[in-house]
């Protein structure tokens, strides 16, 4: 138990020292309500620009310049966008430069402000539109960076249609008929041009035509050509088909071989029949039936090897034939053929019925196709 004397001694230190104790007192009690405020306000904030520049800061103030200021970054310009997000406790302040961008349309450049902008939506905010057809570079979807510069070229489609003349081309039909006269040629049919109608595209652009292509063509009148009948060495005359022929002589089907035979030539009408009762075109020959029965598939070549009639079909007879002065008369369409085709010395190869069997249909086929062309 403390003495009367010391319990004064402490009374009296208390009288001294207490009010001093009661302002320590508040006071920290003061500081510790402010430390608890500003520990409210303070937070973490990331700043960076599209510059490349960033900072971090602990602030509790709000304003962004002063926010930009404090992390040692170039106070943001009246053009300049901001986005502010908040993630994982932090403020994060991002700051899009703005940057001038030279558009050229229309005959006219002009300086627009772009941020993080595409070609297109700055082209949108520009109210300049862009037509289905225009060129611009570069894309519309393309992001536009600092130093860009955007043009734009207007493309317009012009189509139209013109009448185009198409002038008639020359169709040789070869045979070895005139291996007497091998310069000699015959117009078998007169050509006549053609009419198209051609639908044109003109690619203008910026009001400047570029290029023309054709786009459609349509045959109003047909082209006709004009035939002519020439010279061509060992191109049989006869329109008929046979056995496959090496070094003049047919490779199978052979029953048997005149030599040496004498030929004249004789022409009809296109509407004209044998004696056998088939209507006469190349490759139908008279002959003498009791030597060779009509129906019978020839191939009739000179001995020389220089004219070829072809394969040919014993379709006719006549009285030089009966009376032994020709072996064979070779059919052609015109007088003049028969005259330059007469008397010629030639080998006569008769195909057998079983090998002629297998040429019958195809053969028939070409003799209908000529006898639709004719008439």
């Amino acid at each position: 138990m403390l003495s009367v004397k010391t319990r004064e001694h402490i009374r009296r230190r208390m009288e001294i020292t207490g009010p001093h104790l009661a302002v320590l007192l508040c006071g920290a009690v003061s500081l510790g309500v402010s430390l608890a405020v500003v520990s409210d306000s303070l937070r973490i904030v990331e700043i960076s620009d599209t510059h490349g520049q960033s900072g971090v800061i602990v602030t509790c103030a709000t304003d962004v310049n002063t926010l930009v200021d404090q992390a040692g970054l170039t106070a943001p310009g009246s053009e300049d966008e901001l986005e502010i997000v908040e993630s994982n406790g932090r403020d994060r302040i991002h700051v899009l430069r703005a940057f001038t961008v030279p558009v050229t349309a229309d005959g006219a450049t002009t300086d627009l402000v772009a941020t993080d902008e595409t070609v297109g939506e700055l082209l949108s905010e520009a109210g300049i539109a862009v037509g289905e057809h225009d060129i611009v570079e570069p894309a519309l979807d393309e992001e536009l960076e600092r130093g860009d510069s955007v043009t734009l070229q207007r493309v317009e489609y012009v189509e139209y249609t013109t009448e185009e003349a198409v002038p008639t081309e020359t169709e040789y039909r070869q045979t070895s008929l005139f291996y007497r006269n091998q310069d000699k040629e015959t117009v078998l049919e007169e050509g006549q041009d053609g009419l198209d109608q051609v639908t044109w595209r003109e690619i203008w652009v910026n009001g400047e035509c570029t290029e023309t292509v054709e786009i459609g063509r349509q045959t109003l009148t047909e082209m006709q050509p004009t035939v002519i009948k020439c010279y061509g060495e060992g191109v049989p005359v006869s329109i008929f088909h046979g056995p496959e022929v090496v070094d003049g002589v047919p490779t199978e089907g052979v029953s048997a071989v005149y030599t040496g035979k004498r030929s004249t030539g004789y022409s009809a009408s296109l509407t004209s029949k044998g004696a056998s009762g088939q209507r006469l075109t190349y490759g139908t020959v008279a002959v003498d039936p009791s030597v060779i029965p009509y129906g019978t598939l020839l191939y009739i070549t000179s001995d020389d090897g220089r004219f070829v009639y072809g394969y040919a079909y014993a379709a006719d007879t006549g009285t030089a034939m009966m009376a032994g002065h020709a072996f064979v008369d070779l059919y052609y369409e015109s007088y003049d053929e028969a005259v330059t085709s007469a008397v010629i010395p030639v080998t006569v190869y008769v195909i057998d019925d079983e090998t002629a069997a297998a040429y019958k249909e195809e053969n028939d086929a070409i003799r209908e196709a000529d006898l639709a062309e004719h008439h």
